[in-house]
């Protein structure tokens, strides 16, 4: 079976604040508060695992708060390597009120240097070969400028990586000089990428084969409730998902990523590679916190996706 590696530059305690109703300026009491190792690297691994697939995290950590950070990954089982920075790992706070929208508040990460990126790069090396999917995801963190990136990432490639993108830092002409294998932005990633609002769906498809002209192979656009687009060398389509009351999205798209990855390592054809990694995203929603999507979930969901075509 193919290996899967995840790395995560800038990892997080992603902590929930689940209340009734939020309300701006007044006292706001919780109804239950929800603690998880994040980081979308992190998120990935944990999404594949609850499916019963192993994958490597390469994870930098604040040495502060590491020990804390590093037991909770041990409770869940995930297989990692550490590499330690001066600082603290970030807490990203959710509000999740019952009558509207989440509510984030996201802490400046600590800072890594390049002799950190560095030894990672010199780590995960022996892992590599041809084939090897490869999860970047998240914020290109402090200390590690696009000059430096783009070499680590290419470097990646050049030993068989199958490079799997998913990071705000990246602008559209790096994602031409990477050329990775695949991509998942959301909708306002994309109109980050371009510079230009995408309003309509038929949009979202032109972009989408536009990033792919530019050598990413495959493109994967995630739209929330909307669903997934996707854009590759012999299909476009529209993935249509259920109507769902989520939970909470944090790591949706993330667990998007994973289930694109668990499909394709078993071997399954496009169509089931596509409507299996947007039911991964949509049945996340449905799972409290950061986390990952339940098996039979996800099978429900499944069965309730369109895809046209």
């Amino acid at each position: 079976m193919q290996r899967i590696i995840t790395i995560t530059l800038s990892p997080a305690f992603d902590i929930h604040y689940y209340v009734e109703r939020f309300q701006l300026g007044k006292e706001n009491y919780s109804s239950k508060r929800i603690v998880d190792a994040g980081g979308k690297g992190i998120n990935i691994s944990r999404a594949l695992l609850a499916h019963g697939m192993a994958s490597l995290s390469i994870v930098a950590m604040g040495e502060n708060n590491a020990a804390e950070f590093k037991a909770m990954l041990d409770a869940e089982r995930l297989e990692y390597l550490e590499f330690l920075c001066p600082g603290s790992i970030r807490h990203n706070i959710t509000i999740h009120p019952e009558d509207g929208p989440e509510t984030r508040l996201m802490q400046q990460g600590f800072y890594l240097g390049l002799t950190t990126l560095w030894d990672i790069e010199e780590a995960i090396t022996p892992h590599l070969g041809p084939g090897t999917l490869v999860a970047f995801s998240g914020r290109v963190p402090r200390g590690v400028p696009m000059g430096v990136l783009k070499p680590f990432l290419c470097t990646l490639k050049k030993n068989g990586a199958l490079l799997a993108l998913d990071s705000s830092g990246l602008a559209i002409e790096d994602l031409a000089e990477i050329k990775p294998w695949l991509i998942k932005p959301n909708e306002q990633e994309v109109e980050a990428l371009f510079g230009r609002e995408i309003k309509t769906d038929q949009e979202v498809l032109s972009a989408a084969q536009e990033l792919h002209q530019l050598g990413v192979e495959n493109v994967l656009i995630s739209l929330g409730e909307r669903g997934l687009v996707y854009a590759g060398s012999e299909l476009r389509c529209h993935l249509r998902v259920p109507k769902i009351t989520p939970v909470s999205t944090i790591g949706a798209g993330d667990s998007t990523l994973a289930g694109y990855m668990f499909a394709y390592v078993q071997g399954w054809d496009k169509i089931e590679i596509l409507k299996t990694a947007a039911a991964f995203g949509t049945a996340a929603c449905l799972t409290p916190g950061t986390q990952p999507p339940q098996p039979e979930v996800v099978a429900r969901v499944k069965a309730e996706i369109e895809v046209e075509l």
